[in-house]
């Protein structure tokens, strides 16, 4: 299929710049092909009315053929007036579009067109080395074909040009304006404010404590996440390269796209990420309908290069959690874990020792991991007192802390796994606390920011992606 947008160009300097614009003049103001409307202020009523009913005679006709930037134009009037070279060059566009095509993207009236030429054409002109103070343009609207088309003509006042063609990158360049301003851009912006209100609307990025309308995240959340997390990061390698696309995460690809799934899909997420799958959706439909079934449309590339964008991002968010949590060392780990949560452990040993100096030793080992965990004096008897009680040992709290001394208080992995066993903490019992407290452990609101934060941003790309999708499409169809 054919694009829907079809653009040609060239360029004459066989005759004087006059005679050229002259020549022009006459073709495109045939009254059987050219849209005749005026476009000055007060009668674009009359425009519109004459789309809706036929019998337009109540007003006085105003004809006009071609238009400027300042609205209705007179070519060989102004050709009087303005002192021109005459061996300069004259360069004519025309832009054609499919009817159906034209009407759903806006362009139903000459008004409409006008205003596509406005904005296309002061960047065409500058692009083309040319200076917009000595450079004039016209344009025309005719419908005498199947397809609506527009002629447009360029020249300069005082010759500057030294060649006549058009450079490829400025017509590239008005690809990208015609195809910004064919996709509703206001229309769609509105939407995008809309999504973003409506993601922000129960979270202040500024302090995600502040939850507006519902408690963010449930322990049934986090502790699915908890596992989820858990699960991949017991998985994967502890060298390597750890990017979302790195050959190092395809085996681990799919588990990480599900977790990916569960953060966007959350209560605070979840209906703004459909509106903005929704987007894309509507913005892979637009590609088809401006360029056809090409092979990137088959293949739905812009929806799948968005989506795997986003993805990739939020992707890399949790891989990069996973690597400073590696960067700590074993017993470094268990440090920053058990200055976070030792008070909340319930020491207990056991009550049957027949030695003191055995309660002794253990009260010695529970005051180096006070120290461990960087307690300080009122905290340290604190768990003190709770552990004596649970362990049901008649002991004077302070007069067994008075009598400690503590040359280290530093632990390898095997002393600190005995000291817990000690304290009523074999191993299992000590990593299913761990897990149990891994999700508190972590960030979670982090992910969803992040997630919003890249959502949004991917969003603000859009308007880029879908102009340089069309770029690429369109340079076929130039000749």
């Amino acid at each position: 299929m054919s694009s829907n947008i079809v653009i040609r160009t060239r360029y004459k300097n066989n005759l004087t710049t006059s005679k050229n614009i002259s020549k022009w003049v006459d073709y495109v103001s045939k009254k059987e092909k050219a849209d005749t409307t005026s476009l000055d202020e007060k009668n674009i009523m009359k425009e519109y009315f004459s789309l809706a009913d036929k019998d337009s005679f109540l007003f006085e006709k105003c004809e006009s053929f071609v238009w400027d930037k300042d609205g209705d134009a007179n070519p060989k009037q102004d050709l009087k007036y303005n002192d021109i070279d005459s061996n300069g060059f004259i360069w004519n566009i025309v832009i054609s579009f499919p009817p159906d095509f034209a009407i759903n993207n806006g362009l139903i009236t000459k008004s409409d067109y006008a205003d596509l030429t406005k904005n296309i054409m002061p960047s065409l002109i500058t692009d083309m080395g040319l200076k917009l103070d000595n450079t004039n343009w016209y344009a025309c609207l005719h419908r005498n074909t199947d397809n609506p088309h527009m002629h447009i003509l360029i020249y300069e006042n005082k010759k500057t040009a030294s060649k006549g063609f058009i450079p490829q990158f400025a017509i590239q360049n008005m690809k990208s304006n015609i195809s910004s301003f064919l996709i509703d851009n206001t229309e769609f912006y509105k939407l995008r404010d809309k999504t973003f209100s409506n993601i922000t609307g129960s979270i202040e990025l500024n302090d995600l404590n502040k939850i507006k309308s519902q408690k963010l995240f449930s322990d049934k959340f986090r502790k699915e996440l908890n596992n989820k997390l858990l699960s991949l990061y017991e998985k994967l390698p502890s060298k390597g390269r750890l990017q979302y696309n790195s050959k190092n995460m395809i085996p681990y690809k799919n588990e990480l796209n599900e977790i990916i799934d569960f953060i966007l899909m959350h209560d605070s997420t979840k209906y703004n990420y459909a509106n903005y799958l929704k987007l894309l959706e509507q913005h892979q439909k637009e590609l088809i309908n401006i360029y056809g079934m090409t092979e990137d449309n088959k293949t739905r590339k812009y929806y799948n290069e968005q989506l795997q964008r986003l993805y990739s991002k939020v992707g890399n968010e949790i891989l990069s959690n996973f690597k400073k949590y590696q960067s700590l060392n074993a017993i470094n780990r268990e440090q920053k874990f058990l200055s976070k949560h030792i008070k909340d452990m319930k020491f207990k040993s056991r009550n049957d020792y027949l030695k003191e100096d055995t309660k002794n030793k253990i009260a010695l080992d529970l005051y180096r991991l006070c120290l461990f965990a960087g307690l300080n004096d009122y905290e340290t008897k604190k768990v003190f007192k709770n552990w004596i009680i649970n362990s049901k040992y008649n002991l004077d709290l302070n007069k067994v802390i008075n009598s400690l001394v503590v040359t280290n208080n530093e632990f390898t992995s095997t002393e600190l796994y005995k000291c817990l066993n000690k304290l009523g903490y074999s191993y299992k019992k000590y990593v299913k606390f761990k897990n149990k407290h891994f999700y508190q452990e972590l960030n979670y609101k982090v992910f969803i920011n992040q997630a919003i934060t890249h959502l949004m941003y991917e969003l603000e790309r859009e308007k880029m992606q879908i102009v340089s999708n069309m770029e690429y499409e369109l340079e076929e169809y130039i000749q």
